[in-house]
């Protein structure tokens, strides 16, 4: 029985290559994969046509929302491919770090002074790969990692030389380690301990290079027992959600985000290119903002990036290469052009997407369905909409765009129009992946955005809103509301009298300015002429007519 520990950095095209290589030359019988356990049941997702990375798992707490977490996931993670090449092949695969429901709990948890402080100094600490860096001459553990890394030329050995360097650097770092760390540590170990006793033959650990020489030493069960002893727990429910590459690099603020998504996904899907691709996608990016860039400067460019590797002693250009040829040859000595090309190539942003099937809260499977029927999707670039009210759909846009704003989901921002006409809106939408914890938060107030909208602000007025459930003739199945008003209740029916409502429900075309509100605020008597109230709740008598519309 043998176990092989293959250190990754979480998102990489060389670490991510390395992994996929190993995995179809050992062909284990298990893989074991840094990720939370409750994630396994949504592990069939994986294969679905309708799943395009970039995308991430959203594990949240049903009666905390906002206590949530995010692990994300593009083409050229480790764990990606090493989760594809599991389902592919019928492989026995296991999330193994710390289950969420005390990880969720951990987080959620008052910390003490002293585990603050820990943590604080482990912040201040920086990157522990700096150290390496350093010593071989790099700026940073980023660009090390990279070179040394990513753009490795031949990949023998080279996790067993990846778990050698950690192992130097947690030898000399010892209080880079988290607290919350060493109880994840101790709780893979526990789930590589149950593999093993399965009788397994090839056990592939895919994980963090950080977690690698603690998961190679083991210490006594009793140790890591003692670490697991009296953890807290919370109900955890998880999902797959799109997410974009500007959220998967560094300046989000992720803590394992990355410089350069957008050039990764390029490395991941040209190896073989020799940066020709590379410089051309720039020079067409600056034509398209008319600039003056010809087949000569696309020439010079890459020969000046080869040559300047060379100089350096790389095996080829890394990123910094390519920047610092563009700024001499086509920017003529001005980095100005680095910003253009870093929103649209180097981090590239894109929106994955998700299949229609995964688990989703009614509010949000309402919001997907206004989206799609008003042609407002959610998008990875701002967008900017002016809506003209006049127009039935734009009507529809202003009324979902204002609801959602009354929830405090911020994807839509109302912004100011020049002119004395009343009848158009201008909006900026940005979408941004926090907005589905937002959603799932308010989704507490009903399964509808106009639902939840209304019993929302209700509460927020201090207004006390009964459900009720029951028919309407000629109709059939229907709800509505009774709400109390000083110390008085009354039936209310907003949606009966709006027929963009009645449109949706029953296909006929109505005129949008006929619009009525027969039941608001009315008695029993004027409702029960058409509504009919299901007799097992005891709904309040609502016998006043004192604010009747």
């Amino acid at each position: 029985m043998a176990i092989h520990l293959l250190g990754i950095r979480h998102h990489g095209p060389g670490s991510c290559r390395n992994v996929l290589n190993y995995l179809q030359e050992l062909q284990p019988d298990l893989i074991l994969v840094e990720g939370p356990a409750e994630a396994e049941a949504l592990l069939a997702c994986v294969e679905n046509p309708q799943m395009t990375p970039r995308v991430a798992l959203l594990a949240y707490q049903p009666d905390e929302p906002q206590n949530a977490v995010f692990y994300p996931f593009a083409e050229f993670s480790p764990e990606w491919q090493a989760m594809r090449y599991a389902v592919q092949n019928r492989i026995p695969f296991r999330f193994f770090d710390l289950p969420l429901i005390y990880s969720l709990a951990l987080r959620a948890q008052k910390t003490s002074e002293q585990e603050t402080e820990t943590t604080a100094e482990v912040a201040e600490a920086g990157d522990p790969f700096d150290w390496l860096a350093h010593a071989a001459g790099f700026t940073d553990g980023e660009s090390w990692w990279e070179t040394m890394i990513e753009h490795r030329q031949e990949p023998a050995d080279i996790f067993q030389a990846v778990q050698e360097a950690v192992t130097a650097l947690r030898e000399e770092l010892p209080g880079h380690t988290s607290p919350r760390d060493l109880i994840r540590e101790a709780w893979m170990r526990k789930m590589i301990r149950a593999a093993q006793k399965e009788n397994f033959e090839r056990i592939v650990v895919v994980c963090g290079a950080w977690h690698v020489p603690a998961l190679d030493d083991m210490p006594k069960v009793k140790d890591d027992n003692e670490l697991l002893k009296g953890l807290p727990k919370v109900k955890v429910e998880c999902t797959w959600i799109p997410w974009t590459y500007d959220r998967l690099a560094f300046r989000s603020g992720y803590g394992a985000g990355i410089e350069s998504p957008g050039w990764y996904h390029y490395l991941w899907h040209h190896p073989e290119d020799d940066g020709t691709l590379w410089v051309s996608r720039i020079a067409s990016l600056l034509r398209q903002k008319n600039m003056d860039i010809s087949v000569a400067h696309v020439i010079e460019t890459v020969r000046l990036a080869q040559v300047t590797a060379a100089l350096r002693d790389l095996p080829y250009p890394s990123l910094n290469e390519y920047n610092e040829a563009v700024t001499t040859v086509m920017g003529f000595g001005d980095d100005i052009l680095l910003q253009i090309i870093k929103e649209e190539l180097i981090i590239s942003n894109r929106l994955g997407s998700v299949p229609d099937d995964v688990p989703k809260v009614p509010l949000l499977v309402d919001v997907e369905k206004i989206q799609k029927r008003l042609r407002v999707p959610f998008t990875a670039e701002i967008k900017e909409l002016i809506l003209d009210l006049r127009k039935p759909n734009d009507l529809e846009r202003s009324i979902f765009f204002h609801r959602l704003q009354l929830l405090g989901i911020d994807w839509t921002i109302l912004g100011r129009i020049d002119g004395k006409g009343t009848f158009k809106e201008k909006w900026t939408l940005y979408h941004k992946p926090e907005q589905i914890i937002q959603i799932i938060e308010r989704a507490i107030w009903g399964n509808t955005v106009m639902e939840a909208t209304q019993k929302y602000l209700l509460k927020q007025m201090g207004i006390e809103c009964i459900y009720v459930v029951g028919t309407v003739k000629e109709q059939g199945a229907h709800a509505w509301n009774i709400v109390k008003c000083d110390d008085k209740y009354y039936q209310m029916d907003v949606t009966f009298g709006d027929p963009i409502f009645q449109e949706n429900e029953t296909g006929e075309t109505l005129p949008h300015d006929l619009v009525n509100y027969e039941y608001l605020c009315c008695t029993d008597e004027e409702i029960f002429t058409d509504h009919q109230q299901d007799d097992f709740v005891p709904y309040p008598v609502c016998d006043s007519n004192d604010l009747e519309y």
